[in-house]
């Protein structure tokens, strides 16, 4: 199942690195394009952290545990 969340983190995690170009005019409007996509990656790892914990402690039947497990595997 696809969620917004899920697609997002999915497309985040087949990224690739910028162009030249694109880091080129990123930089001249004072964007740090290289750290920017960096931070993104880490704070999806931190939020698989979280979720992590989260769905340890979420009762089986709760129906938020399903959405949580479907972002969770788009982590992985």
């Amino acid at each position: 199942m696809s969620t917004p969340s899920t697609t997002i983190i999915t497309n985040l995690k087949s990224v690739s690195a910028p162009t030249a170009n694109t880091l080129a005019t990123a930089h001249i409007s004072g964007m740090d394009m290289s750290g920017m996509l960096s931070v993104a990656l880490l704070k999806a790892n931190e939020l698989k952290a979280c979720l992590t914990l989260i769905t340890n402690k979420t009762d089986s039947a709760d129906p938020t545990l399903a959405t949580l497990n479907n972002i969770l595997a788009s982590l992985t």
